[in-house]
């Protein structure tokens, strides 16, 4: 999903790598070298607080490799059905309506 402007502060404005790129810390086939700890950095992100930014796109699309990870664990979690972009996002969608007409039913009470 994308408006065509990144917005920091909105995940959804930015589109996924279509697969992992070569230096990809997570998938690549040659990955970058990060330390034990800024990997579970990263891993600790993925698993619960948003999403890894591509270094090969210049932070402009989400990390492919990075997104398999959080995928698997969604589904382990079972808060996905399979581990695929289609069910991530109907996740998501799901959420966000919930979450919208919660905000629009405590609107009226107030």
């Amino acid at each position: 999903m994308t408006s065509g402007e990144l917005n920091p502060k909105d995940l959804r404005t930015y589109t996924v790598q279509p697969k992992p790129c070569k230096t990809c810390p997570f998938e690549g086939t040659d990955p970058i070298a990060v330390s034990p700890k800024l990997y579970q950095h990263f891993i600790d992100n993925l698993c619960g607080k948003g999403q890894h930014l591509c270094h090969s796109a210049d932070n402009k699309m989400i990390c492919r490799g990075g997104r398999n990870i959080q995928l698997r664990w969604l589904c382990a979690a079972g808060m996905i059905s399979e581990p695929t972009d289609e069910a991530f996002n109907a996740a998501m969608n799901e959420a966000l309506n919930g979450f919208s007409q919660k905000a629009l039913g405590d609107s009226k009470n107030g």
